[in-house]
C-alpha cells in the first residue's frame, strides 16, 4: 500500500494506537513509500482489490479487472460503479467495510470493454501512417 509521507503520518496520528499497530503489523498489508508509475501498475496488476482516491487508479483497476473501493464522495468514472466493479465509499467506515465484503466475496464481477478494445494507440498510429 504505497502512501504519501503525509498520509502515512496522518494515519499514525489519527488512528487509535491499537488499530494503527494492527494495520502496520498485519502480514496482509505492506505500507510502502510512494512508488513510480511502473511499480504502481505492477502492484495494481497483482492485487485482489484496489482502494484509492485517485481517478487514474480507479480506471486502471478496471483495465486490470480488479474491483475498486473509491475513497471519494463521487467519481468521474461512473461506468465502473454502474458496472458493479467499483463502489464509492468516501471516508465512511461502514460503507468501506460493506464495499470490501461485497467486492472481495463476489464471484461474478465482469469487466466488459466499456472503454474500448485497448487498441486506440495502434489505430491512431495506423491512421497517421495511412494519411502521411
Amino acid at each position: 500500500m504505497p502512501l504519501h509521507p503525509r498520509t502515512a503520518k496522518l494515519l499514525k496520528q489519527n488512528l487509535a494506537t491499537d488499530l494503527y499497530l494492527s494495520v502496520v503489523r498485519n502480514p496482509r498489508f505492506l505500507i510502502l513509500p510512494p512508488v513510480s508509475f511502473l511499480d504502481m501498475i505492477a502492484l495494481e496488476r497483482e492485487t485482489r482489490l484496489i482502494f484509492t482516491d485517485s481517478g487514474g487508479v480507479q480506471k486502471e483497476s478496471y483495465f486490470f479487472s480488479k474491483p475498486c473501493i473509491i475513497f471519494r464522495p463521487e467519481t468521474e468514472w461512473k461506468e465502473i460503479v454502474e458496472n458493479g466493479t467499483a463502489i464509492v465509499a468516501n471516508a465512511d467506515e461502514q460503507k468501506i467495510i460493506d464495499a470490501f465484503d461485497s467486492l472481495i466475496h463476489s464471484d461474478n464481477l465482469s469487466f466488459p470493454p466499456i472503454f474500448g478494445n485497448g487498441k486506440a494507440a495502434e489505430f491512431i498510429c495506423n491512421q497517421l501512417i495511412k494519411n502521411a
